[in-house]
């Protein structure tokens, strides 16, 4: 009897301390960095991409470390917020990204699960653009990018070509889509230059290689690049593990142009 109450004890034990371990892990705040070349870009362009905030606050720290890397443009990649989440939280969570810079925002499924009029009435506040299947060309003191906005695929609510149809031609094209599902919908001559996306919170939960969902990270697709982020907060339970949670400091630097751009 004793024996298997310490055995008991100690699965107790271990389970409490794996728990705690992986809510420790929901809680880091990692900017990570990446550098992509874009033809038709001029000048280097300094973007910060975070995705999947959900439920957290967006850390004091990470907005001071990006401030001090000399940001330009922000893009929130969807899943801003979720059902039951404070609109003060929101509202802070927009005022201390749109204090980087000029702020864009595209839709998650779980964005939709607020109300969509004070959603709108935050972002008129601070000056945040939101993006629905839309484009618009962010210029910088002379550098001009077009940015388009993928409505959620989830929820059936994409519409890929008119999100391209505001696009200026002869400029580099970023494309945002909360869903990496847009993968399958680009095409080599859409001249998608990058693609950023979230959602998969890289499985958030993994035991070595297997998870619900890839890890995030970077590639190719029909030549374009793109990154694909694990996210910055959680879904359904705020525990992670073998998927930490990040936030993107991403350097855009001129390159190779091909023949007739």
């Amino acid at each position: 009897m004793i024996y298997w109450l310490s055995l008991a004890s100690a699965a107790f034990i271990g389970l409490a301390a794996l728990v705690w371990k992986m809510s420790a892990i929901a809680r880091e705040n990692r900017l990570l960095k990446a550098e992509f070349s874009l033809r038709r870009l001029n000048r280097e362009l300094n973007v910060f991409f975070i995705s999947d905030i959900h439920r957290r606050t967006v850390s004091e720290d990470i907005i001071r470390e990006v401030k001090e890397r000399g940001i330009q443009l922000v893009i929130i990649g969807g899943d801003l917020a979720e059902g039951g989440v404070p609109y003060t939280r929101i509202e802070e969570n927009i005022k201390r990204l749109s204090s980087l810079g000029k702020t864009y925002f595209v839709w998650g499924n779980n964005d939709y699960e607020v109300d969509q009029e004070r959603l709108q009435e935050i972002f008129k506040t601070y000056g945040v653009t939101p993006l629905r299947n839309a484009s618009v060309l962010h210029d910088h003191h002379g550098q001009a990018v077009n940015i388009c906005g993928v409505d959620d695929i989830r929820l059936e609510l994409d519409d890929y070509p008119a999100a391209l149809g505001g696009v200026q031609p002869g400029f580099p094209t970023i494309l945002v889509s909360h869903n990496p599902e847009i993968h399958h919908q680009i095409q080599e001559a859409d001249g998608i230059d990058l693609i950023l996306s979230g959602h998969t919170h890289g499985g958030q939960i993994r035991f070595g290689r297997f998870g619900l969902c890839e890890i995030g990270g970077t590639g190719t697709v029909y030549k374009a690049p793109y990154l694909i982020s694990n996210g910055y907060g959680t879904s359904k339970l705020p525990l992670r593990l073998g998927a930490r949670p990040e936030t993107h400091l991403i350097k855009l630097v001129p390159g190779p142009r091909m023949e007739g751009n």
